[in-house]
């Protein structure tokens, strides 16, 4: 197993898809950056604001990470590695369970980029403009953009075993990515179109969907003409527990999957 986690890191290292994506976060932190600046005017309440304001933007992660991870799983399908790797003794459970935490660890590196270049080159701009910092809470700003990052990473932890497992379902990368494009923007579809239907059933369906939780948490969910946030144990709980389901489901039938899927080797 240690091998193989070796091997992936250095291919992943290697992949073009992976530099991509981490230079697609690097610039957009910049741009947004720019776009946040209101008129160039970069007041902060407080150092910490940045990391809280970044937190508006998650649903750009999931718009690109998933698709990578769509990639990263059917790679070795389409290459043909996955055959001599469990040739080589490595069983199907740890194959997969290799390559699953090695794109969370890819996700958790693309998170902390965003919101680190985002943070420094917000405060860049607010000395060059001679922004000052209001008197806001830094703990509390923090504490807001931690959890926001520490939920981001939970979520795509459920997008990325949804897809990975349409991957191993798949086995090739058209029809996988296909299947990918279709699990997000049907989660999209959900939280927007459903969530005002006079069905009490699809209303909940809506509620309850992953990316009614990422707008929720990300402060740009929107309910007749109210923002609607996160607040109290209960709605902390729900938002935990539901990405919690898609992993346990996800990860189970992935390896469902894999275990009763025939390799020729």
């Amino acid at each position: 197993m240690k091998n193989f986690m070796q091997a992936e890191i250095y291919l992943l290292r290697k992949d073009q898809a992976y530099w991509s994506v981490t230079a697609v976060f690097a610039l957009a932190s910049l741009v947004l950056v720019f776009i946040t600046g209101n008129g160039g005017s970069y007041e902060l309440n407080s150092y910490a604001e940045p990391l809280k304001s970044a937190a508006a933007f998650s649903i750009l992660f999931y718009l690109v990470v998933p698709l990578h991870a769509c990639f990263f799983a059917v790679e070795g399908f389409e290459q043909g590695s996955v055959q001599n790797i469990i040739a080589a003794g490595l069983s199907r459970k740890q194959y997969f369970t290799g390559k699953y935490v090695l794109e969370l660890l890819a996700v958790l590196v693309w998170l902390l980029e965003f919101y680190g270049l985002f943070w420094l080159f917000y405060l860049g701009a607010a000395l060059v403009t001679g922004a000052t910092a209001g008197p806001g809470s830094f703990g509390a700003d923090l504490a807001a953009g931690m959890t926001a990052l520490g939920l981001n990473l939970l979520y795509l932890a459920a997008y990325c075993a949804a897809v990975m497992m349409l991957g191993f379902l798949l086995r090739r990368p058209f029809p996988a990515a296909v299947a990918a494009f279709f699990f997000i923007f049907g989660n999209l579809l959900l939280s927007g179109y459903l969530k005002d239907s006079s069905s009490a059933l699809l209303r909940a369906v809506s509620g309850h969907s992953l990316m009614t939780q990422i707008l929720t948490f990300s402060g740009i969910y929107v309910e007749h003409s109210q923002v609607i946030l996160l607040s109290g144990p209960g709605d902390y709980m729900r938002a935990v527990l539901i990405p919690a389901i898609w992993i346990a489901a996800c990860v189970s039938a992935a390896l469902m999957i894999l275990e009763n899927t025939e390799l020729h080797i």
